[in-house]
């Protein structure tokens, strides 16, 4: 079911505040303080009474005060994008090219520090890397600072990491290697970051530790995350990003990008090593009181794949080559394997066996022409208006997920997967699917469709509540347990 936008009319208004200084370094000037003007628009939807108030601060909204038709929740998406994406120095320009300092969400609490081997108590909010990882790679030349350093260990959404048993890759296929090439010849890597609510949550209640969600079920308590409020608190957010290795830095390419310092993990070698990484793709899960069975949006770099309504990128697709041929590639032990150019098939070797090549993409499901387009035309030219130079205004929506009538939270533990009204939930393609995170199942599953499966963390001692609901949050499902217990309880 999809609502056309009838109407889009966006008017800016520029406000400097004057009355409030932050202090900033400006090169040239030292020390000056200067001031930071507050930038607005109104996003309408079908009609000005959907408006929806797109500020470009570091204010992540909570909520709408309601969802009604799809161009509403793809404004309150590109609202989440432009705070999630302020600089941590919240006096910086928004988006300013080559510019390796993190935004907000890259602060967020990585998946794997939340939930650490044995299910022990994870380290503070604002800790990037945990302490056992660091310690393992300490021999090595790289030093990990805690709070800094952007880890990468996965080469797909949901690799696993065989030391700390992480699970993060592209959504399917799950039978066969499913890493992405880009056409620089770099796979992709990726990452989940959970915000300060959902840390807050999982410490509070001991979710860490997969024996205490267990006892939680036991107990008849659900685990339902906090949900955000309209000028209220945030509620918890999910952020899956993919990150593209940078080739040659000094391309005028990468100004059309969100860069980054990253520290990777080649699982092939188990050795790490520094690199600069572009964001090429963004999921963002948040749950919120209007929408508990969370807003599902999706965001994409403009240069990833062909769209028909606009010219080819200046310096081509990262995941497209139209002169594509097939490629012959040596595998480790002996033998060879073709990688092809039939779009959208997963690799034929996994990236033990060889190196990454490019892995030809397309997008399966276009666009949506009636609200997604017009709408991230609207905010690109915002941004430009705003501050010209930033990378931002070189990124799309991809579509959003929400439910159009209240689906509440089980007040009572209940078996996966959760009883969604699917007729309820809308979006402005049928199914939703980011080119860089779900590439081998664009015609398959939508984002619910997986996720209404989502579980708490396995306890073999008490393996009969292994498939109670997750409320939507596979990372729960990383939580470990300390395996002595596990077996003194069988």
């Amino acid at each position: 079911m999809k609502r056309s936008l009838s109407i889009i009319v966006i008017t800016c208004t520029a406000l400097l505040i004057s009355q409030f200084i932050i202090t900033a370094f400006k090169p040239g000037n030292g020390n000056r303080q200067r001031p930071v003007s507050t930038n607005s628009c109104n996003c309408y939807a079908s009609s000005p009474l959907y408006k929806v108030v797109i500020n470009f601060n570091n204010k992540v909204p909570g909520d709408l005060p309601a969802f009604n038709n799809q161009s509403q929740a793809d404004c309150f998406a590109w609202q989440e994008f432009i705070t999630l994406n302020w600089p941590v120095d919240t006096a910086a320009y928004f988006g300013a090219p080559r510019d390796f300092s993190p935004v907000g969400w890259e602060k967020y609490m990585p998946l794997d520090v939340l939930f650490q081997p044995g299910g022990v108590h994870p380290s503070g909010w604002g800790t990037l890397v945990s302490p056992k990882y660091a310690a393992k790679f300490k021999t090595q030349d790289l030093v990990m600072n805690l709070t800094d350093t952007k880890l990468l260990t996965f080469t797909t959404k949901f690799a696993v990491d065989s030391t700390f048993r992480l699970n993060p890759d592209q959504a399917a296929p799950m039978d066969k290697p499913n890493w992405l090439g880009a056409q620089n010849n770099t796979n992709l890597w990726y990452e989940i970051k959970l915000n300060k609510d959902y840390y807050d949550f999982v410490i509070k209640n001991g979710y860490y530790n997969a024996i205490t969600q267990h006892d939680s079920v036991r107990k008849g308590v659900p685990i339902n995350f906090p949900q955000g409020q309209y000028n209220g608190p945030e509620g918890a957010i999910e952020i899956k990003a993919a990150w593209m290795e940078v080739d040659n830095i000094n391309s005028p390419k990468w100004e059309r990008y969100k860069l980054s310092k990253a520290t990777v993990y080649d699982s092939a070698s188990g050795n790490l090593r520094e690199t600069n990484v572009a964001l090429v793709g963004l999921h963002i899960l948040h749950k919120t009181q209007n929408q508990p069975t969370w807003v599902w949006a999706t965001f994409e770099q403009i240069d990833n794949v062909p769209d028909n309504s606009r010219p080819a990128p200046p310096y081509g697709y990262n995941f497209y080559n139209g002169a594509c041929t097939a490629r012959q590639v040596n595998l480790n032990g002996g033998g060879t394997a073709t990688v092809g150019c039939t779009p959208n098939a997963s690799p034929p070797y996994y990236l033990s066996q060889a190196a990454p090549v490019p892995i030809q993409l397309t997008r399966s499901n276009a666009i949506d022409k009636a609200d997604a387009s017009p709408i991230n035309d609207s905010m690109q030219n915002n941004i430009r208006r705003f501050y010209p130079q930033s990378v931002f205004q070189y990124y799309e929506l991809v579509d959003v997920i929400w439910s159009q009538t209240l689906q509440p939270d089980k007040t009572t533990p209940i078996q996966a997967p959760f009883p969604l009204n699917i007729s309820a939930m809308l979006s402005g393609a049928h199914i939703v699917a980011n080119t860089t995170m779900e590439s081998y199942v664009q015609n398959t599953n939508t984002c619910y469709s997986c996720h209404k499966f989502s579980t708490i963390a396995p306890f073999p001692a008490d393996s009969v509540n292994n498939n109670i609901f997750g409320d939507f949050s596979f990372a729960i499902s990383a939580a470990q347990y300390p395996v002595t217990k596990a077996k003194k309880k069988r």
